[in-house]
């Protein structure tokens, strides 16, 4: 993917400012009126999110989806992937 930087320069520079609340740090007034939060993202106690990637069904009915997680129930997603990597299957499980 490609990204104008140079357009997004332009943009932010565009933009009206207005002071955090918390720090007083300029911020985009669009972050209050559109979205409603008062406080600049350095000062945010929201955590990020995280996109994990999912398949489904089998045979010629799999389809791909995305799961938006908070980043604790990715990495707990993640770490079930690789225990369930060494989990046997079939003729191969032992007894």
């Amino acid at each position: 993917m490609v990204i104008n930087t140079l357009h997004m320069k332009n943009t932010i520079k565009n933009l009206k400012m207005i002071p955090c609340v918390v720090c007083g740090e300029d911020m985009p007034e669009l972050r209050l009126t559109k979205f409603g939060y008062s406080n600049c993202v350095n000062c945010s106690t929201v955590k990020p999110k995280r996109a994990v990637v999912t398949t489904g069904g089998s045979g010629d009915h799999t389809w791909n989806d995305i799961q938006i997680l908070s980043a604790e129930d990715a990495e707990r997603y993640e770490r079930q992937q690789e225990l369930n990597k060494n989990v046997k299957f079939g003729d191969n499980a032992e007894s």
